[in-house]
């Protein structure tokens, strides 16, 4: 490290812009992402548009956006990441008043798209790479602390868009969130972020091309790919389909809007869980909770539609998806070491993505089935069982100390 990055002011400076990026990513998470399940029935009853239709826009920013990242990632490893988040910043804020205007399909699609790669800018992907090249030994700590405060996100964004929908209608609604977006988090990343202290990775941390060829071939890894996958595959679903579905089955809109946000807020207890329990979930006991807790959630959904069912299950479903973000990062490490993490973890999320962005439309297809959202929370279930199995199997005789 550099001696400015040894200083007490560089050291602190750090955690400045730890907390710079935890306040933008949160507000870029909720505009960016769950407003779009809160707009998704006051779109389709204005525009006269499928819903298959309207959600396959949002899975073509979700696929952009994880090809986009890529790119983002080499860039930020080249070029201080001011211009790049400050511009990604302005791009979303720019493309959400447009979404707020769109009148066709074309139109739609094009936003969308621009969406992706705002996303691939501004969210978790582009935030993780700035942070660790501020810390060397303590970036676990910065990227779990930045997790606890976007676990805020749905909590704070689905009720609020919800509000201003009912208040303004949806149009109205995005206009004030892209104004809030851009206000937000122009400033923060044009006038916090520089260029950090570290540009390499350390010595003794050197990437292993035939490392990486090897941890990719194993079994281990596909099963563990796959479960993830799996695991993100469900997350975006929920998060697109929740508030229609409740809508479906007679819940109000701001209902619908509160439950999504309580999915996203028990993300907070469950990243507490896992770090404060892990040493009882060590190995192949974490899929086998973090799956299984997903699948009880969806069970409970589907047998109970009540306020209190619902809102059970948004909090259990919420803690599930906490354990699984901090899983995914952790994980990989244990199984694979930190010399290859980089290259695995990356191969891990390109699929996990591409799940997230096949999500919307998949179930959007499977909600037009016999029984509609009933069949589709039923294939949640069984997706939830099989992503515990993989899990487990792919953790089998691994009783690791996790460093997080």
């Amino acid at each position: 490290m550099s001696k400015s990055g040894r200083s007490g002011e560089d050291s602190s400076y750090a955690w400045l812009v730890v907390g710079t990026l935890a306040v933008t990513v949160t507000v870029s998470y909720g505009v960016l992402t769950y407003t779009f399940g809160i707009v998704l029935v006051p779109m389709q009853r204005e525009l006269g548009w499928s819903r298959l239709e309207l959600t396959a826009a949002f899975s073509l920013a979700l696929a952009v956006w994880a090809v986009g990242g890529i790119g983002v990632g080499a860039l930020l490893d080249r070029y201080p990441p001011r211009a790049l988040l400050a511009g990604g910043s302005a791009l979303a804020a720019g493309l959400v008043l447009a979404w707020s205007q769109v009148h066709d399909r074309v139109q739609l699609y094009l936003v969308f798209g621009g969406l992706g790669i705002a996303m691939a800018a501004v969210l978790y992907n582009s935030v993780f790479a700035v942070v660790t090249k501020w810390f060397r030994l303590r970036y676990r700590e910065a990227l779990v602390a930045i997790t606890l405060v976007g676990a805020f996100s749905s909590f704070i964004f689905s009720p609020l868009a919800g509000s201003l929908t009912v208040e303004f209608g949806w149009r109205a609604a995005l206009a004030i969130l892209a104004v809030l977006l851009g206000a937000v988090t122009i400033p923060l990343h044009a006038g916090i972020l520089r260029a950090p202290p570290i540009t390499t990775l350390p010595e003794n941390e050197p990437d292993d091309a035939g490392q990486v060829r090897a941890a990719i071939t194993s079994l281990r890894f596909w099963l563990l790919t796959a479960s993830l996958a799996l695991g993100s595959y469900s997350w975006s679903v929920v998060v697109v389909q929740l508030v229609a579905f409740l809508s479906d089955s007679g819940h109000s809109l701001q209902f619908a809007a509160l439950a999504a946000g309580v999915v996203g807020l028990g993300q907070l207890p469950g990243r507490l869980v896992f770090i404060f329990f892990g040493r009882a979930l060590r190995g192949s006991r974490l899929p086998a909770a973090t799956f299984g807790l997903a699948a009880l959630a969806l069970a409970i959904l589907a047998v109970n539609r009540s306020d209190f069912g619902v809102l059970l299950f948004a909090a259990l479903f919420g803690t599930s998806a906490g354990m699984m973000t901090l899983m995914t990062a952790s994980v990989p490490a244990e199984l694979f070491g930190r010399r290859v993490y980089g290259g695995v973890s990356g191969v891990i999320y390109a699929f996990s993505n591409g799940a997230r962005a096949a999500a919307p439309f998949i179930s959007a297809v499977i909600a037009t089935l016999p029984g509609g959202y009933s069949t589709l929370v039923g294939s949640l279930i069984a997706i939830s069982i099989v992503a515990a199995l993989l899990g487990f199997l792919a953790l089998s005789g691994i009783d690791a100390q996790r460093d997080i």
